[in-house]
């Protein structure tokens, strides 16, 4: 089993272009549905067994030749080192991902829409003490913006169907009721825990 500063800093050294501290990686492993996380004997831990791969990967593939970046360039622009060598652009972080994991920043996107199933919203009586914490100082993050959703969000949803609007709706209220009854009204009204 891990702690979470264990499962952060493996989380940002393997991706460290998408989830550069601690915020970004609380939030994909209890917020984001499908992410491979669940609960295990009150920690977090992943469904399955990790293969080791990580970003490199993935950047690997999307990387093109000197040829290819000339042509897709705009003239005055140019294809940035990583599109060409399949680099993380990240990668200076990955060596930091210790330290990365302590350290909080802004959720850089709108949050994953809530969904009850996640591991945020069945914290079990029997959870680790830092696993508690991390699943109260995530929702601190995301409820506000779950009660407020973004314009983004809103554009989003006046595209929907007046059913799927209500669905939309019901699933917020039942979401944040559920992690009233967690964590205590203070973090639905904005106030500190």
């Amino acid at each position: 089993m891990a702690s979470v500063d264990q499962t952060l800093t493996d989380l940002i050294g393997r991706y460290p272009c998408a989830y550069p501290d601690r915020t970004q990686a609380l939030h994909q492993v209890l917020v984001v549905l499908g992410a491979g996380y669940e609960w295990r004997d009150g920690e977090v831990v992943q469904r399955f067994d990790s293969d080791g791969t990580n970003c490199l990967r993935v950047h690997g593939m999307f990387k093109v030749s000197a040829d290819e970046a000339d042509r897709l360039s705009e003239p005055g622009e140019e294809i940035l080192r990583e599109g060409r060598d399949g680099t993380c652009p990240a990668e200076h972080l990955r060596s930091r991902a210790v330290e990365l994991a302590r350290t909080p920043g802004p959720l850089r996107q709108d949050p994953y829409p809530p969904s009850t199933l996640a591991p945020l919203f069945n914290v079990p009586a029997d959870a680790a003490a830092d696993w508690t914490a991390a699943a109260r100082e995530i929702a601190e993050v995301v409820i506000p913006l779950w009660a407020n959703p973004s314009a983004y969000e809103l554009a989003l949803e006046s595209s929907y169907t007046a059913e799927q609007r209500a669905y939309v709706h019901g699933e917020r209220s039942k979401a944040l009721a559920l992690l009233e009854e967690r964590f205590g009204p203070e973090l639905l009204s904005g106030g500190a825990g």
